[in-house]
């Protein structure tokens, strides 16, 4: 069932349709161009159906002719209903895993070694390495966004394995993300609106 939004700008409130709606973001084509600025805070009152009606403000993050595209959380009631599903991008993007060792005899605690991030979410992701991590136990895994030097792509994640795969030579995990700082949780939140946003701009909207 497709959406209806209605946001006010000054006196004037405004219809316009849903076409997405995942994560933190909200696309929404009007019947004509809108004088609004990117960074805008605007009022929002989203139909869905009968029960699902909603006042919120979303913030404008960036704009397309007669599309926008909104910044606004779900709540948790609405990311524990799976409403409003964060999206999972591929990815490839080389990384580190780190977990305790298991062999009594090695002169490190840790153990280390490189691994690939596969795919990801805000709620997990997978990667590929070529020697197996024990499944039973947390692991720590870290990668950069963009390639070093750059703060705002670090995250480093405490993950929970919950399936497993061989494939060829490599050993291939699905993960849950069990905790993960402000900062880095920040850096993972922003990539992936932005990658939301950049694939949107492709989709022709008739």
């Amino acid at each position: 069932m497709e959406s209806i939004i209605q946001i006010r700008k000054g006196n004037r409130v405004v219809e316009g349709q849903v076409t997405y709606g995942e994560g933190d973001l909200i696309e929404a084509v009007f019947p004509q161009q809108l004088e609004v600025t990117v960074g805008d805070q605007i009022p929002c009152l989203l139909i869905g159906d009968f029960e699902t009606i909603s006042n919120f403000e979303a913030v404008v993050v960036a704009k397309d002719k007669n599309r926008l595209f909104l910044f606004h959380s779900p709540t948790i009631s609405e990311f524990r209903e799976q409403r409003r599903r964060y999206p999972r991008f591929d990815m490839d993007v080389k990384g580190w895993v780190q977990y305790p060792t298991q062999e009594p005899d090695s002169l490190f605690s840790v153990y280390s070694q490189m691994a690939y991030l596969v795919n990801m979410s805000i709620g997990g992701l997978a990667f590929r390495v070529d020697k197996p991590v024990p499944v039973d136990q947390g692991i720590v895994f870290s990668f950069e966004l963009y390639g070093r030097n750059r703060p705002d792509g670090v995250v480093k994640t405490e993950l929970n394995v919950i399936h497993e795969r061989i494939e060829g030579p490599h050993y291939f995990y699905g993960c849950t993300i069990q905790s993960i700082s402000a900062r880095h949780f920040h850096n993972l939140r922003k990539y992936i609106l932005h990658r939301q946003i950049e694939e949107r701009r492709q989709v022709v909207i008739e």
